[in-house]
């Protein structure tokens, strides 16, 4: 991505660059849905709902923290490379 002002929105260099990123994304998920899925076929199924279960109850609390910490100090903690 480019680097922009503070009060402008970042947008992608090249049209390639978010095609391999909305490629990884999309691998990723599916390997998310099939874990779940090969799991529960196999007899995994408990594993698979206290997988989720952990997940969101550590996850969501988590991820909330972040924003609310980012959102707060409104800086990076690492620099970026071209600074």
């Amino acid at each position: 991505m480019s680097t922009t002002s503070p009060g402008k929105a970042a947008q992608w260099t090249s049209g390639y660059g978010f095609l391999l990123a909305a490629l990884g994304a999309a691998v990723g998920l599916g390997n998310i849905w099939r874990f779940s899925y090969v799991a529960g076929e196999n007899g995994g199924g408990a594993f698979v709902l206290v997988y989720v279960v952990a997940v969101l109850a550590l996850g969501w609390p988590l991820l909330i923290a972040e924003l609310a910490l980012g959102r707060s100090t409104r800086s990076r903690f690492f620099p970026r490379c071209s600074e």
